[in-house]
């Protein structure tokens, strides 16, 4: 059900629906965002632009609302470190845009819903490059000293 074959298929989709752009577009942009801060030191390259993206792209998507009906957006902790990505919790079916990065099929499963209130400035190179905002009905924003902190909007009922 996630072979990197599906994954693929399924990212092409969403790259084309939520993105408005091709898998490569979308790489040109992961480029142009450069090597993420603190993260895939040693593997980020032009050849492999989605090296350490991985929770600033997904972040960028959980912020900015860019998530299909019945999927969310999920970390996962294990043996090889972290890994983000969303997923449909009802069919575990998994849509990865950084899959790319990784060298073998990852076992998705033991996921975490859990996000920083601090938008790091990877999320906010990633956002801009992918021309993302922060969606101002489900995140309210502060800033704090140099840090911009998000939370959940609640909605008056």
């Amino acid at each position: 059900m996630n072979s990197f074959k599906e994954i693929d298929k399924r990212n092409k989709k969403f790259f084309k629906e939520f993105l408005k752009m091709t898998k490569e577009e979308f790489f040109d942009k992961m480029k142009q965002a450069g090597k993420p801060k603190g993260y895939g030191e040693d593997t980020w390259s032009n050849n492999n632009p989605t090296s350490g993206r991985c929770g600033s792209v997904i972040n960028s998507l959980r912020l900015s609302g860019k998530i299909p009906d019945g999927y969310i957006a999920c970390g996962q902790n294990d043996k090889d470190g972290s890994h983000y990505y969303l997923i449909n919790p009802n069919t575990s079916e998994v849509i990865d845009p950084t899959c790319y990065q990784m060298e073998y099929e990852y076992e998705y499963g033991k996921y975490h819903k859990n996000f920083f209130p601090q938008v790091s400035k990877n999320v906010l190179d990633t956002m801009k490059v992918l021309g993302l905002e922060i969606d101002k009905t489900k995140f309210k924003t502060k800033k704090v000293k140099n840090t911009l902190i998000v939370s959940k909007n609640k909605i008056a009922l």
